[in-house]
């Protein structure tokens, strides 16, 4: 297969690149020249948000196309339009947000976020789900229905320089005295992103057409759970402190402090139907692999961006103590 990847030089794209090269495809990277394409892609250089910038397309013929980089519609009705007729498959890289309300075992049918007004392309917690709903339906209208909108939970894994996932697993490993947010039976949902990009790839190759979700674990896993798995893993002893959502909302704290903690309204039961993605080929990895993976990567190459400072963390745990006398 010969596989045009929009966006293929970092953590998701980078992945899908790299399962596509490891399964003996043929693979352009479309990307702006910022970070390099991996060893054995070929690079097509431009900038989909630039006056003729997709200029590096207007030549070629692929058997799919995978467009990780498209946040807002007209990225998509752009890329779409130049492409058409020259890709035999379009698979988009969505997300769970285009989803209009948190419910267990949501399935690809479910009523889905109300788009911006058309002329909204700032990307915020409140746009993000609803321009990406925008960016499908742009997609289903020049290819007629015969795209693929892939949509992930929290992808988490080497390479992820958001720091998301590593923040609570490098704060596991310190040990003491930890906060956690909520209730450790929430649900947590996410995919490791090598598992995603074998899938994704295997998406590309296939006939499907649709959306379909792709999440994970392989069983349904709580916060509670996750957070002992990196302690097994890591030979953390952190004592772990759970705070109610609306007390720690009351003490002003940022929501970057406590990252992918989304809260949902029961237990027990995973949050997105995943039926479909196994019959196309999703398979999940050991919750302790992904978990070893992340540090590895983080402790050579990451940065800590997210999750609560020390001082921050003493301060909340203390206000915490004095409030149960």
């Amino acid at each position: 297969m010969r596989l045009l990847v929009l966006g293929g030089t970092r953590f998701v794209g980078l992945h899908i690149v790299r399962a596509a090269l490891a399964a003996g495809h043929q693979v352009d990277v479309f990307h702006r020249g910022r970070t390099p394409a991996p060893d054995g892609a070929r690079s097509l250089l431009g900038d989909r948000d630039e006056a003729g910038g997709l200029a590096a397309l207007e030549r070629g013929a692929w058997d799919a196309v995978v467009d990780v980089s498209a946040y807002v519609p007209r990225q998509v009705r752009e890329a779409a339009a130049l492409l058409n007729g020259r890709v035999g498959r379009y698979v988009f890289v969505s997300t769970v947000a285009v989803y209009r309300d948190s419910c267990p075992e949501t399935a690809e049918d479910a009523p889905l976020a109300e788009p911006p007004a058309p002329n909204v392309e700032e990307v915020t917690g409140a746009t993000y789900g609803g321009l990406k709903v925008a960016c499908e339906r742009a997609l289903d209208a020049t290819f007629d229905g015969s795209a693929l909108h892939v949509r992930p939970t929290y992808v988490v894994g080497p390479d992820d320089y958001t720091d998301r996932f590593a923040s609570w697993l490098r704060r596991v490993r310190r040990g003491g005295r930890m906060a956690a947010l909520g209730d450790p039976r929430t649900p947590l949902s996410f995919v490791d992103v090598r598992d995603l990009g074998t899938f994704t790839v295997g998406l590309a190759a296939g006939e499907a057409a649709g959306a379909v979700n792709a999440s994970g674990p392989a069983r349904p896993t709580t916060w509670g759970q996750v957070l002992a798995t990196a302690a097994r893993v890591t030979d953390g002893d952190a004592e772990l402190i759970w705070l109610p959502r609306d007390w720690v909302a009351a003490q002003d704290v940022p929501a970057a402090a406590f990252p992918m903690a989304s809260p949902h309204a029961f237990t027990g039961a995973a949050p997105y139907a995943l039926d479909r993605a196994h019959t196309l080929g999703l398979t999940h990895r050991d919750v302790a692999d992904s978990v070893r993976a992340t540090l590895a990567w983080h402790d050579k190459h990451g940065q800590a961006t997210a999750g609560l400072s020390d001082a921050a963390e003493a301060d909340l745990l203390t206000a915490w103590d004095r409030e149960r006398g």
